[in-house]
C-alpha cells in the first residue's frame, strides 16, 4: 500500500466512524435538531408542488383506477396522520369527517399545512425514550425516531407521483427543494 492509499484509507475511515456509530436500531439523541429543518423543507415542497396544478385539474388523473392528483396529498395526510395516530396514541385530526373532495385548492393546501404542523407538534412533545423506543412496522422492528423517516418516504413517494400528473399536464415542475 502506498502513503497516498494509506493516508486515503485512514481518512475514509475517520469520515465513516460516526456514521457506523449510528446503527438502525441506535438511540439517536439528536433527532429533533434533524428533522425539524428537514421535515419543513418537505413542507414547503410539497406545498410548491401541489399550488402548481391548476384548480380545476385537482381531480385530474390519467386512468380511472389512478388516484387524482387531489388524491396523491390527501391519502398523504389521512394514511400519515392515522400511522402517527396510532403509534403514538395521539387523536388524529384527520379523520374521515373532513371530506377533501368538496374543498378548493386553497383549503386543501391549507390541510396540507396543518398536518405538517400537526407532524411537528408531535415530534416536540415526545421524550427521547418514546423516540428511542423500538416498535414494529412493516414485518420489523425500529425506534419510532426512524418512523417519522419511513412515514416521510411514503410522502415523498406520492409527491413524485403528483410531480408526473404535472408533467401529464404540460406543467414543468418547478426546481426541486432540498434539503
Amino acid at each position: 500500500m502506498n502513503r497516498k492509499t494509506a493516508l486515503q484509507t485512514l481518512i475514509g475511515a475517520a469520515a465513516a466512524s460516526p456514521l457506523l456509530a449510528q446503527t438502525p436500531n441506535a438511540p439517536y439523541k439528536n433527532f429533533k435538531e434533524e428533522f425539524a429543518p428537514a421535515w419543513k423543507r418537505s413542507r414547503d415542497y410539497t406545498l410548491l408542488v401541489f399550488n402548481q396544478m391548476p384548480e380545476a385539474d385537482l381531480d385530474f388523473h390519467y386512468t380511472p383506477e389512478a388516484m387524482t392528483f387531489r388524491s396523491q396529498f390527501v391519502h398523504c395526510i389521512t394514511f400519515t396522520a392515522a400511522q402517527f395516530s396510532d403509534r403514538f396514541s395521539t387523536p388524529n385530526p384527520f379523520d374521515s369527517s373532513l371530506n377533501f373532495n368538496k374543498l378548493t385548492k386553497a383549503q386543501v393546501a391549507a390541510e396540507i399545512t396543518r398536518f405538517y404542523d400537526w407532524v411537528t407538534e408531535i415530534v416536540a412533545k415526545l421524550k427521547p425514550a418514546k423516540l428511542n423506543e423500538i416498535r414494529g412496522f412493516a414485518g420489523d422492528k425500529m425506534p419510532n425516531w426512524r418512523f417519522f423517516y419511513a412515514m416521510e418516504n411514503h410522502l415523498i413517494h406520492h409527491r413524485g407521483q403528483a410531480i408526473c400528473y404535472l408533467r401529464l399536464k404540460g406543467i414543468q415542475p418547478e426546481g426541486y427543494v432540498g434539503w
